[in-house]
């Protein structure tokens, strides 16, 4: 198996990889772009080597990202119409190298693509490009949606990997141009997949789906269908717990208090420059807080169109001083994207601590001395609720996506969800249209999102303080499901869609009398 990405030389340490001595010129926009490439020094012992290959594109003027967040995506953080323009030719250029990559390693034949994303979706184009072209045998490719986001391509910039005869050919047939799925959708060999049961279904039956980021896409969901297969866990699980479900309730709330008062102690301590909003108890030190009150915890990047950080920080303003104490660990982009959080952390002092970074120390005991873990995203592919189980902490989510397939309600997390009326197609347009606080508050969906979530915030404080069995029963259950989910299920699954092509390619070539 080999792994292809994109070399980014801001962003990636190169002392681990070593140049495969395999060069060549890749026609891109009229010129001919010199490219190397790179492979993953494999490290004595290292399990994860065992049959992988990882392989990295590199080019002078390409893959140029460079960020304080390091984000392969943002190569103009400041300026969106640009990075979008940078985003689209790195990736088209990168979908050209390819093909020429499999020659080099001498894997002309017989290859299937596993394409990730709409910045790879062109790879079912420029594949089968090379196939005609001669430069690979058979080249063919599925691929996996993590994310419904797309990108517009002119016919100018899908002209940068067309043979010169195919321009025009190109240009009447797209008229102005054409999504990067739209086009790598109707070329692929395989069915769709992405990475949970609940998103594949929600793909075309959630209105923010249909309405709003793939309504040009629903004709290549109904005609292919959709396969959800779901992730793996992206964390082990901690060392806290070494008897996972098997401990008892008794032993499971010794070893949460004892992972709470670490925590309080580090929040109280780790005071890095970035970080603001106080956290306090009766207006003095936190490690006075009494062990009933929750610690509530959300991390991740800050996507506002996607994670849900506005509507957690809308629902907290509900709460009274010392009512709750909440950690966020968000992953601005800019500077302006945390002007909300500022304005949460002032109206509720005492309750709101954020750390705008990553954290150099204290994120493990966050993620396993916090009671509760939340994730009320606006939709969400996966998720991260397993996580948060293997660290011993219940999940809060709204029930979208893959967290309605990882958590079992009221057994191993809390689900929640605003009334069905509340997500009507032109709130929702709105909604995605004004990802800023103060204009979303005005929106009768993200208010609805945010009292939903608010209930179920007084909901589980209640749960905790009064019923500790039920509350470490869930913490039980948790690693039970965790255990669920294996990364060898998933590749399992891939595996029986490889299988699928290669057996559909025979059987064609067979009925065709091609050997």
């Amino acid at each position: 198996m080999q792994l292809f990405s994109p070399f980014y030389p801001h962003l990636m340490n190169s002392e681990r990889l070593q140049k495969t001595g395999h060069e060549w010129l890749v026609p891109f926009a009229d010129n001919l772009i010199k490219t190397e490439l790179y492979q993953t020094i494999a490290e004595k012992g290292d399990p994860a080597q065992d049959g992988l290959h990882e392989y990295y594109v590199k080019a002078d003027g390409f893959f140029n990202a460079q960020n304080a967040i390091g984000d392969p995506y943002l190569y103009f953080p400041d300026q969106p119409v640009e990075n979008q323009k940078a985003l689209v030719d790195n990736s088209l250029f990168f979908c050209q190298a390819v093909p020429y990559a499999l020659r080099a390693l001498g894997l002309e034949e017989g290859s299937v693509l596993h394409l990730q994303e709409w910045q790879t979706a062109l790879l079912a184009l420029t594949g089968k490009q090379a196939m005609l072209s001669g430069i690979v045998k058979s080249c063919l490719s599925m691929i996996t949606m993590h994310n419904p986001y797309d990108a517009f391509l002119s016919c100018a910039a899908i002209q940068k990997v067309m043979p010169r005869e195919k321009v025009d050919h190109v240009s009447r047939f797209l008229y102005s141009g054409a999504t990067a799925y739209q086009i790598g959708l109707s070329l692929i060999d395989a069915p769709i997949t992405t990475v949970s049961d609940t998103f594949a279904h929600e793909f075309t039956q959630e209105a923010l789906q249909t309405v709003h980021f793939t309504p040009h896409l629903q004709s290549y969901f109904n005609k292919n269908g959709v396969r959800g297969v779901n992730n793996g866990p992206f964390i082990p699980f901690s060392s806290q717990f070494p008897k996972r479900e098997n401990h008892t309730l008794a032993e499971l709330q010794e070893i949460k208090l004892k992972n709470r008062h670490r925590l309080l102690q580090i929040l109280d301590t780790y005071q890095p420059v970035e970080r603001f909003g106080e956290l306090s108890w009766r207006g003095g030190p936190l490690t006075d807080l009494p062990d009933d009150v929750p610690i509530l915890v959300m991390s991740g990047r800050l996507d506002l169109m996607q994670k849900g950080f506005d509507v957690l920080l809308c629902a907290l303003e509900k709460f009274s001083r010392d009512d709750i104490k909440v950690v966020l660990t968000p992953m601005p982009v800019r500077a302006a994207d945390l002007d909300y959080f500022y304005e949460v952390a002032c109206k509720c002092r005492g309750n709101v601590t954020v750390f705008p970074m990553r954290m150099k120390e204290g994120f493990a005991e966050l993620q396993a001395g916090s009671t509760f873990g939340l994730m009320p995203s606006i939709y969400e592919p996966f998720g991260a609720a397993i996580e948060y189980m293997a660290n011993g902490t219940v999940t809060i989510a709204r029930a979208t996506g893959g967290l309605i397939d990882q958590i079992e309600p009221n057994v191993s997390g809390l689900l929640y969800r605003e009334p069905a009326d509340a997500a009507v197609s032109e709130r929702i347009k709105t909604f995605m249209s004004a990802p800023i606080a103060a204009l979303r508050k005005q929106n009768g969906w993200f208010t609805a999102m945010a009292d939903s979530l608010a209930d179920c915030l007084i909901q589980a404080g209640a749960l905790y303080r009064n019923q500790p069995d039920r509350y470490y029963a869930m913490v039980q259950k948790g690693f039970l499901q965790a255990g669920r989910f294996s990364w060898s299920k998933t590749a399992e699954s891939y595996a029986s869609v490889v299988r699928q092509v290669a057996e559909f390619t025979t059987d064609f070539h067979s009925e065709k009398g091609v050997h």
